[in-house]
């Protein structure tokens, strides 16, 4: 299990660092096919809609939720290649005149790209996942996220379905239309859905579909022609053009070299501001 995400200004870097290293096809029904009971993925209908979904439980230390960013538009089987994860829906939107995402995608704690509007899809360092409301225009705080696409539609808040684009920065009519759909849900239990359709939907549709599968917390990420899901070695919804990112289940374990890098950074600078503190103190004092 990973442990219970913590709140790094509210319980401190040296908290943190301690608890860190203490962790160690449609039919009536639906179909369904597994990797090593992390993940499976099953098909489902709603309504006239058929979806094809995945239900990954990272509770395991073997897999984890991450972001995969191309500086250029790239065929996805070439991106999958690069990583082979279980599993892979598409990311974030994107400019077709400059092939970049529009919105926020972080990688490794590393900013990628810039985009001030949507919520946002964040994996923290631990590796939990969460949907995140942001401001419009405004920078969100990224300091505790090792992973994030922003620029998605909150389909599903806390339970409740009522998508509002508009008020998350979209001003594109289409988007309140039906389309193609990807996103990427989180049920009661912490387990992780993506859900992809080909099947015109619009995003209430969306959200109602996904709560049947039990999602409380949904974004609907890129869509239309830029649709994607993937399976452990297959394609189940084919994208009809290159993407630029995904969100991916991996066969990794969360806490890796570089998590352990990033820990020791954030006790290293706990360290300094204590020592630094002391030596004010003193000072202040022999004044």
């Amino acid at each position: 299990m990973y442990p219970m995400r913590v709140n790094y200004l509210a319980r401190g870097f040296g908290s943190l660092f301690c608890l860190a290293f203490s962790a160690g096809v449609f039919a009536s029904g639906f179909t369904e096919s597994t990797d090593a009971n992390s993940a499976k993925h099953f098909t489902f209908m709603y309504g006239k809609a058929g979806f094809h979904a995945v239900q990954a439980d990272l509770s395991s230390d073997t897999v984890c939720a991450s972001t995969h960013y191309s500086p250029r538009l790239t065929n996805v089987w070439k991106m999958i290649s690069q990583t082979q994860p279980i599993a892979a829906v598409t990311g974030t939107f994107f400019a077709f005149e400059n092939q970049k995402p529009v919105a926020d995608v972080i990688v490794d704690g590393q900013r990628k790209a810039t985009g001030y509007r949507g919520s946002v899809l964040a994996v923290d360092w631990f590796g939990k996942v969460s949907i995140e409301n942001a401001a419009v225009k405004k920078p969100f705080d990224y300091l505790t996220y090792r992973y994030a696409l922003r620029g998605g539609v909150r389909v599903i808040d806390k339970g409740k379905i009522a998508p509002n684009p508009r008020a998350q920065g979209f001003t594109d009519s289409a988007i309140w239309g039906s389309a193609a759909r990807a996103a990427v849900g989180i049920t009661k239990s912490g387990k992780i859905l993506l859900v992809a359709t080909r099947n015109p939907v619009t995003l209430s549709t969306l959200g109602k579909a996904m709560a049947t599968q039990g999602a409380v917390d949904a974004v609907s990420l890129d869509g239309g022609g830029s649709t994607m899901l993937y399976f452990n070695g297959d394609i189940k919804i084919q994208p009809n053009r290159p993407l630029s990112t995904l969100f991916m289940i991996e066969r990794r374990n969360p806490y890796d070299a570089l998590f352990r890098t990033h820990l020791e950074q954030i006790a290293d600078n706990q360290s300094r501001g204590a020592i630094q503190g002391v030596l004010q103190g003193t000072i202040k004092t022999q004044r």
